[in-house]
């Protein structure tokens, strides 16, 4: 599927999820507001309900929104999708948002240096891009990343948050060792597990202290 296509299926797709028109705009939205809609996902079961629940954030149907993308993402983890339901409920709203604006990139190849919603991203493209769309700028550059956030633990982090090991940067989903990430060369923006071999050297971190 080119480019092209999955930017028009996404845009039908969004607009049955939230019965609105889909504002294409990939500007940073401020933190205390709604983000803008961008209209750069992969046609996916976690980056389709992620992204109706950005667009459902502030509604009524938030909540069971929210949950369907915790639904997805447990089911292509298997585990419990209620367990990451209840962690994102949990996280402050900069967080809900970054997470699932990373989460609607599902599917999208790695290139290096790239943060190009609904194309590629690299490690850091992806985190800078999906906080960016909660109105925090963060640098494109995965050290420089660690360096600017609060330090947090997995025992303070909130999902969302940053995690750290050298030469690679990943989202935490709140559960375990869970993350979102570009994972490399040939692979593409998923979910996953923090490597065992990495587990107890990873460091986290809040982009918005």
């Amino acid at each position: 599927m080119t480019v092209r296509q999955r930017f028009a299926t996404y845009v039908l797709a969004c607009s049955l999820l939230s019965g609105t028109a889909v504002v294409a705009d990939t500007g940073a939205a401020n933190a205390a507001q709604l983000p803008t809609s961008s209209v750069a996902a992969t046609v996916d079961l976690v980056s389709m309900t992620a992204a109706g629940a950005l667009a459902a954030m502030g509604a009524d149907t938030f909540a069971s929104r929210f949950q369907d993308a915790a639904s997805a993402v447990g089911t292509r983890l298997e585990t419990d999708g209620n367990r990451l339901y209840q962690a994102w409920m949990k996280a402050d709203r900069p967080h809900q948002i970054a997470l699932l604006s990373a989460l609607t990139q599902i599917g999208l190849p790695y290139q290096r240096n790239a943060s190009k919603p609904g194309i590629a991203f690299d490690c850091s493209g992806l985190t800078a891009y999906a906080w960016s769309q909660a109105g925090v700028e963060i640098p494109h550059q995965s050290a420089a990343q660690m360096r600017s956030a609060a330090k947090r633990t997995i025992d303070t982090a909130q999902a969302g948050d940053l995690v750290y090991y050298p030469g690679h940067v990943m989202m935490w989903l709140g559960v375990d060792n869970l993350i979102v990430h570009a994972v490399g060369r040939g692979r593409d923006v998923e979910v996953g597990t923090i490597a065992s071999r990495r587990v107890n050297r990873v460091k986290f971190g809040n982009p918005v202290g």
